[in-house]
């Protein structure tokens, strides 16, 4: 006799499919895959807003019928913007009433109710727009801040964002729980995807393992400029044929510096990023801030060497199998490009510690956390915020 899943858990799915090029759909679909592998006494709701649904069911194919078996979908026929704001001010509508009970609700983003009949769970991914406020200026953090007030416990993608959690909001650190992201065990290509990418590196007039690799996004938090003036610099010592690639849009404001430097190509946002990195001499990912860092995993995954930053969570993810460098220092970043492509021994080393560090990362370890929290809010009273 099949026996009934224990856990019933409401998931803010709406956060995750909004954008797939995210790392809010990387973390949540990753979540999903492994939890619905790991484990069969888990039942999760998938609450999303009903224009939204195409995204969903396309996720949803890609998952085996065991896998679904413990997956529901609820569309909500209202926007999330129209309920958030009625919550400022009344407890109507109940969470319970647009999706139905359930022991969890799993906030990723700031769709949090004033209350909930059970336990209620907010992830944080980043507090960019209170370290990087300058760069953030009029943003509304009214409703993130909100979320955080009403939550009553965290997962925090890193112990540098928990670290900031709690300076910043005064959280106690026993609400705060570290489970860090992973790359998706599908991040690889075909040969016939492989075959492809050269065609199109060909077409842009780009040549395998000479060029290195950048992402960008329009809150200029990526670093681009600082990132573009090194190359310049690396470019004087390297062939003429080296090329810095760009994925990601490009801010108003550094799209004038990039243009004027040299061999340099932006291709703007990509479906499958593995391809451009794997066929990259490495990735320069030296933000000035993130919350986790999922593009050096990714890197080693793709088995490239990686330059980053020295602050925030990326001196944690990467630990040594990258070159460590200030975000500010142009020089440095640059002397490290020239490193990657000159010293071929150092650079084959990073990769082989890459590879290495990886392996502490997974979905299955972090569902697997993610799991026991669960539990654990379902087995008696949780401390409180005060």
């Amino acid at each position: 006799m099949k026996t009934r899943p224990t856990l019933s858990v409401l998931f803010d799915w709406d956060a995750v499919i909004r954008n797939r090029h995210s790392g809010f759909y990387t973390f949540g679909t990753g979540l999903i895959d492994a939890l619905t592998r790991i484990t069969e006494d888990v039942q999760i709701t998938l609450f999303y807003q009903k224009r939204y649904a195409p995204v969903s069911m396309e996720f949803l194919s890609n998952l085996d019928t065991r896998q679904c078996s413990r997956l529901r979908s609820k569309e909500c026929p209202f926007k999330f913007r129209w309920i958030e704001r009625l919550w400022e001010i009344l407890d109507l509508p109940s969470l319970e009433f647009l999706a139905g009970y359930h022991g969890i609700y799993h906030c990723f983003h700031h769709f949090m109710p004033r209350s909930f009949g059970g336990t209620k769970i907010l992830t944080v991914h980043d507090l960019r727009r209170y370290r990087l406020s300058f760069l953030y200026e009029g943003s509304r953090l009214s409703p993130f801040e909100r979320a955080v007030k009403r939550a009553d416990l965290f997962i925090c993608v890193s112990h540098a964002t928990k670290k900031d959690l709690c300076s910043i909001f005064g959280i106690r650190e026993d609400l705060v729980h570290v489970i860090h992201l992973a790359v998706p065990s599908n991040f690889v290509c075909t040969k016939d995807q492989l075959t492809a990418m050269k065609r199109v590196l060909d077409q842009k007039g780009i040549k395998p393992k000479r060029y290195l690799m950048a992402f960008s996004s329009k809150d200029r938090r990526k670093n681009i400029v600082n990132i573009t003036k090194a190359f310049e610099e690396a470019y004087k010592r390297l062939p003429r044929d080296t090329k810095l690639v760009i994925i990601g849009r490009i801010n108003k404001q550094d799209r004038s510096v990039v243009k004027k430097i040299k061999n340099v190509v932006s291709v703007g946002e990509v479906d499958h990023v593995y391809p451009w990195l794997r066929f990259s001499a490495g990735l320069v990912f030296t933000s000035l801030y993130e919350g986790f860092g999922l593009p050096i995993l990714e890197a080693f995954s793709a088995r490239v060497p990686v330059i980053t930053s020295n602050c925030s969570s990326m001196p944690e993810v990467a630990s040594d199998a990258a070159i460590i460098v200030d975000p500010e220092d142009v020089r440095a970043i640059s002397e490290a490009v020239l490193a990657l492509f000159q010293n071929r021994l150092m650079a084959d080393e990073l990769v082989r510690k890459g590879e290495r560090r990886l392996k502490d990362f997974s979905w299955e370890k972090s569902a697997s956390m993610t799991y026991k929290l669960y539990k654990r809010c379902m087995q008696g009273p949780l401390p409180k915020q005060s």
